[in-house]
This record gives structure tokens, sequence and C-alpha cells, in this order.
């Protein structure tokens, strides 16, 4: 079903996709997808480098009223693309867009929605996931969609009785629907029916909690009229997407404005933390693309730059980001810095304490120190707490084995050795290290 909403968008159109992204492993997914799985024969993938050329490209499409999908990374040349979104969803606002992200924190992806992107794709993706993407993008699913989107043309052309007659179709298909009521609102908001615009987003934030548009539409309405209820909704705003520093910024200036400076001083200082951790992602995720490019040929400056993406994560790690602990504990142990790698495993430990990966880790980096003794109990507490994490890899159950022989139980290691070659019978270092340990313990 979604390739075939992406097929006739595409095919024997003159409808495009519009990439902007420097990443050529999504640009091939994206070929492959569009070209192989969705079987559109066209060229109609268009791919930027940079966001002037592309805004150029949607300047000429949007003048032709040639439908475009824009495709953007959240980081381009190293700076956020966010301006570049706001620019393009002011000058066009029906223009369709899809982030491409390497996190997906509930933060980052509440903020890109109020930018007025319509959807986030989460690098790697898969084929089908980008389809699914481009699909749901193209023709959101379903009857109150489709009433939603002729609604809004309605309310963009000031036919206000068609869009309350709308709205109320939608609520009778959908009783509560946020969507119908925000639509309610709006036309009442714009026949100068104030009253009975805020009844109608008061019912849509009551019906979606978490929808942000009603607190949005709520904030502007009591602007100039209500301080203490604007700030309540800037409030319950922020709560909600806490990554918006203007938002933060205005919040802190209603309570200078009050002379509560204390407290706009709080919204301030959290404005400048949200800014300096957006920037800290950005570092993150340049240092990232560096260790990616030299992992394998310099261990030193793969040290350097996953050093300084941890490092830029600050306070916000988690288990997710073990596997750059694990990469830099790589690097280190390739320079011999063994203890270093040992360290990074035990920083890595605060967020994974019961983590076998990091165990396992800690043992391989003391026996490369041939510190057997204390190799030998980081290995025990990796299987204390899971047993079984050997069993689908040849090289992790060759490293097992590896660690117990060396440390003087061939019996043990044997299980170990005998697993990995069973798993890869062409292992030749495993093979050869269970003829030794089968020798020594006859």
């Amino acid at each position: 079903m979604y390739d075939r909403i992406v097929f006739e968008f595409l095919d024997k159109t003159e409808n495009v996709l519009l990439l902007v992204s420097e990443d050529p492993l999504f640009v091939k997914v994206l070929r492959m997808a569009i070209n192989k799985t969705v079987g559109v024969k066209r060229d109609c993938v268009h791919v930027f480098s940079d966001l002037p050329a592309a805004s150029k490209s949607i300047r000429e499409y949007g003048a032709r009223k040639v439908p475009a999908i824009l495709l953007v990374e959240r980081l381009v040349k190293g700076r956020p693309s966010t301006e570049f979104i706001v620019n393009v969803k002011n000058l066009f606002p029906d223009q369709k867009v899809i982030v491409l992200v390497s996190e997906t924190r509930k933060e980052n992806i509440a903020y890109f929605y109020e930018l007025g992107v319509n959807n986030v794709i989460a690098k790697p993706a898969s084929m089908n996931n980008v389809i699914e993407k481009l699909a749901f993008t193209i023709k959101p699913q379903g009857k109150l969609s489709e009433l939603m989107d002729v609604g809004k043309d309605f309310l963009n052309k000031g036919d206000l009785k068609q869009v309350l007659k709308l709205a109320e179709k939608i609520l009778a298909l959908k009783p509560g629907s946020p969507a119908g009521l925000m639509l309610k609102g709006d036309a009442y908001l714009e026949m100068g029916r104030r009253e009975d615009a805020i009844e109608a987003y008061l019912e849509a934030h009551k019906s979606s909690t978490l929808y942000l548009e009603p607190l949005k539409r709520l904030a502007n309405v009591y602007k100039d009229h209500d301080q203490e209820l604007y700030l309540e909704y800037l409030k319950k705003l922020d709560r909600l997407s806490p990554l918006h520093t203007e938002r933060k910024c205005e919040i802190g200036k209603v309570h200078a404005g009050k002379g509560e400076f204390s407290t706009a001083e709080k919204y301030f200082d959290q404005a400048i933390d949200a800014a300096t951790q957006e920037a800290m992602s950005i570092i993150g995720v340049i240092a990232e693309n560096i260790a990616n490019a030299v992992g394998d040929t310099s261990p030193e400056l793969a040290e350097k730059y996953l050093a300084k993406m941890i490092e830029s994560k600050g306070k916000n790690l988690t288990r997710e980001d073990l596997i750059y602990f694990n990469r830099l504990g790589i690097a280190l142990r390739r320079q011999g810095k063994w203890r270093e790698a040992i360290a990074n495993y035990e920083k890595a430990q605060s967020v994974a304490p019961d983590d076998e990966g990091l165990h396992y880790n800690i043992a391989l980096a003391y026996l490369d120190g041939e510190k057997k003794r204390e190799a030998m109990l980081a290995l025990r507490k990796a299987l204390e707490i899971n047993p079984r994490f050997h069993l689908r890899s040849a090289n992790v159950s060759f490293n097992l084995g590896k660690v117990f022989s060396e440390c003087g139980d061939a019996r043990a290691a044997m299980e170990y050795l005998e697993n990995a070659v069973k798993l890869d019978p062409e292992h030749a270092e495993a093979v050869a290290l269970l003829e030794r340990c089968r020798t020594r313990s006859r």
C-alpha cells in the first residue's frame, strides 16, 4: 500500500524529492527505495549538498506549482537546518518537509514538529522505513486527514462557514477530535468570536494533552489580553518541548516585565543551556563523522574525536551511547593504551552498570596489560550477569577461551573455543588454541 502511494505521487508526473544531504549511504538507500522497490523509472530524486542550492530549487518548483517533498538533514555543513526549514515553511506553508536525524530524543521530535515538519526519519533507515515515511507525508492516512486538508484550504480562502461545516463533520466522525476542534477554533478566531475559539482550543487540549498546537493557539490568544494565562500556556509548552530556546527567553521576558528577575534569570539560563546543548550536539555529530572516517586507519585520530563526541553529551549520556565508549576503547587498545581503555569502560558503567559487554571489554583490556587475575575477575562478572552472551559470536567465544587459557584454565577455555569453532569452522586462531588446550588438559 505504501509503495503504491509513493509510486502514484512520482510516476508519470513532474513531482520530485529534494534531498539535502552529504550522506552517500542515505542517498543510495533513497534512490534504491524509489527506483527499485517502488519501481519509479524516471530520475525524480534531486540531491543537494548545501542549503542555498536547495532553496533555489524549492522556489522554482513552488513558482511552477510542482509538488515537491523536501528531505533535509538536521545538520548541513555542520550547522542546524532549523532556520532554513522555518524560512521554507514561511514562504511555502504547504511545503512538505522530512527531517533526517541521527538520534530521536523525544524533545527533538517535539521541536521539529513545532517547526512545521511533516515527518522525521532516524538514520540509519531501511528502504521500507523510508517508503513508509514518504507515504505518510504524501498522503496522511484516513478520511479525517482528507477532510482536514479540505478544511485548511477553505480556511486559507476565508470561507469560514465551510470550515465550520467541515469541522462539525470531522467531530461527527470522531467525537473529541483535537484536529477537528482546532479547525473549529481557527474559524471562530477569524470570525472574531474569541471566547468560542478559546473554548474549542481548550477542548482540543483536553482531548490530547501532548498535542502542542492547542497550547500554542491559547498562548497567542492570551498574549495581549492576560499575561498570567499567556505565561501559563507558555510554560505548558515548555514542559512538552523544552528545547525551544526562543520560548524560554519569552517566558523570561514576561517574568522580567513583572519584576520577577530571579525567575526570569532561571529561564534565561535554561535558554542558554538549551542552546549550548544544541551546539554540543552539533559538535558531537561532527566528531562522530570524523571518527567514522578515520577509525580503521588512524586509531589516534579516532580516539581524539570519539572522546570529543562523548564529551559533547555532557550529562545526557545513556545506554544508547555505549557504542561510542566501546569504539573509543578499541581505538585506545589498538594503541596499547589498555589502562585508558579500562578507565573509559568504567566511565561507561556509570550509565550501564549491569552491561556484561563492558565487563567483557575490561577483561580484554586487562589481558592486553598482562593483568591476568584482573582479567579473569572482570570476565567472571560478565558471565555472572549473562552466562550466554557469547553463544552467537565466534569472536566473543574465542576471546573468552583466550582469557581462560592464558589464565591457566584450559578446561574452561575449551567450552568457549568449541563454540567458536562450531560457529566458524574456519576460525584458524580458535582451532589452533582449542587443540593446544586439549593437549594441555590430557
